[in-house]
């Protein structure tokens, strides 16, 4: 499992160690410029085929800055061009001195015009963020603006010093004009932002350097993902005595005559993903088509009388385990609304479940979930709900989920590039990075949702099952479009779920 912090914990825990005098800034500095010697010489690096040069340094005034300055005083050492141009009023001055000591120069930010930066780019190999670190903000101030784009125009591969500038270390909120990193050399621990939205897209490959803050870390980090391992770890596998009903039985209310489909992609999600039962709840026409794709689905025939709701049962379905509500739903239908009802903490048999689409809709601040109801809003669904809930729906993501999860009881599924999962107990903040671009089409979060129903009603926690949950969907979503390179339908993903589980549980990668 991967683990990032905030900003504060990284602060403690470097805290008692520059109190003994570790010299913490010269060991992520030799860090630094080890690997950057070890980029530039290495023939295989494909980023820097054609390129000639050496090393310029984005240098602030903070400990980020010293950091940058030390490791081009290190690579002025080893032969390598180094140089810095100083983004702030001041600089480190230990770093400055060590820089200038061995033969380097820095230029003052106000002698850079965009012309000479351009022709001092033709000649750089690398060029290294060392601007701003834990204590950035996501705002560029307005002079260093036009550098910036300078520098993201030449093309010039961009190594980010700890953390890339310009980000909040602990939401990953970053600035529009925050340079994209095609690597980032992070010290000691990972910072949150590193795996958050707006921070992660501009973090490139992230390579951790011990520094020595472990034994100083609290216990309990800001975001958690998980790996491979803890997919074996986790994924329910049937015994030699299993049966249909100890795999667990999902049954999804999805599906109407505006959206038939849905019902037959979120059943299809479950299905492929190892449900032992898959009951749907819909109407005739609905369970038609289901049945036609999937005919192992046991139907269950709910329909509106006279054009007008009907009282749904949940008690006369049978045996269920974990209910999917939602896909393909209106608020108005019936199915919601009891399903809703259904899952609320402490009033009836059923404890897991899942809410999507259109049961969303139909939430108010009156309503309560356990950890195990999961809800999974697209950011559009997680800003109508906040405003309903009295939750400013501005706030970022790594901020909206556990603000949505404090306010419903419930864990918070926030579909996105990155999924944030928020758990309704108030636990770490979860991150999982597995997607492709292709995945952002029509139907795809029915099929989320039915795999997530299937890993409830397996018996996992709500927080776990909504990780792997995104894990395996992001991951069949690769496996259909070719690792991102073609694009994919909605069912696809469906399709090549038995796949992706059975490769990551074989200990391959897809």
């Amino acid at each position: 499992m991967i683990r990032a912090y905030s900003a504060q914990a990284v602060r403690e825990a470097e805290a008692p160690l520059l109190d003994a005098g570790q010299p913490l800034m010269l060991r992520a500095a030799r860090a630094l410029a080890e690997h950057v010697t070890d980029r530039l010489r290495s023939a295989a690096s494909e980023e820097l085929r054609g390129r000639e040069g050496g090393v310029l340094v984005l240098a602030g005034a903070g400990a980020n800055g010293g950091d940058g300055l030390h490791a081009a005083a290190l690579l002025r050492r080893e032969g390598i061009a180094a140089d810095a141009i100083a983004t702030a009023d001041r600089l480190h001055e230990e770093g400055a001195a060590a820089l200038r000591e061995a033969g380097g120069t820095i230029t003052a930010l106000a002698d850079t015009t965009p012309t000479m930066l351009e022709e001092r780019l033709a000649t750089t190999a690398l060029v290294l963020d060392a601007m701003l670190g834990i204590g950035g903000r996501p705002e560029v101030p307005a002079a260093l603006a036009p550098l910036l784009a300078v520098v993201r125009d030449s093309g010039v591969p961009v190594i980010a010093v700890d953390l890339p500038s310009f980000v909040d270390a602990t939401t990953g909120q970053a600035a529009p004009e925050a340079l994209a990193a095609s690597e980032t050399i992070t010290f000691g621990v990972l910072k949150a932002c590193l795996l958050l939205p707006g921070g992660t897209e501009r973090s490139g490959a992230v390579q951790l350097v011990d520094i020595g803050l472990s034994p100083h870390l609290p216990a309990t980090s800001a975001v958690l993902r998980l790996e491979d391992s803890d997919v074996r770890a986790l994924f329910p596998r049937p015994d030699r005595d299993a049966s249909k009903y100890t795999r667990g039985v999902v049954a999804l209310a999805a599906g109407s005559e505006q959206f038939p489909g849905a019902a037959v992609l979120a059943v299809s999600g479950a299905a492929r993903s190892g449900a032992g039962m898959v009951r749907c709840l819909a109407p005739h026409q609905v369970l038609d088509l289901v049945l036609r794709e999937r005919p192992e689905v046991v139907g269950h025939r709910v329909e509106r009388a006279n054009g007008g709701p009907d009282a749904v049962d949940l008690a006369a379905v049978g045996r269920t385990d974990a209910l999917v509500v939602g896909p393909g739903l209106a608020a108005d239908d019936p199915r919601a609304v009891a399903g809703v009802d259904a899952l609320q903490a402490m009033t009836g048999r059923l404890n897991c479940g899942v809410l999507d689409a259109g049961a969303l809709s139909v939430l108010t601040s009156a309503h309560r979930f356990g950890p195990d109801v999961v809800l999974t809003p697209h950011r559009g669904e997680a800003e109508r709900l906040a405003k309903r809930l009295g939750v400013d729906p501005e706030l970022p993501g790594a901020e909206l989920a556990p603000a949505l999860a404090r306010a419903t009881g419930a864990t918070v599924l926030l579909k996105g590039a990155v999924t944030l999962i928020a758990p309704g107990d108030g636990g770490p903040l979860r991150a999982q990075d597995d997607a492709t671009a292709q995945l952002a089409t029509a139907g795809t979060g029915d099929v989320l949702a039915g795999v997530l129903g299937t890993l409830l009603a397996a018996g996992l926690p709500g927080p776990d099952a909504a990780a792997l949950a995104a894990i395996l969907h992001g991951r069949a979503g690769r496996l259909a479009s070719q690792g991102g390179r073609q694009p994919l339908l909605a069912l696809d993903v469906a399709v090549h779920l038995p796949e992706a589980i059975g490769t990551i549980l074989a200990g391959a990668r897809t």
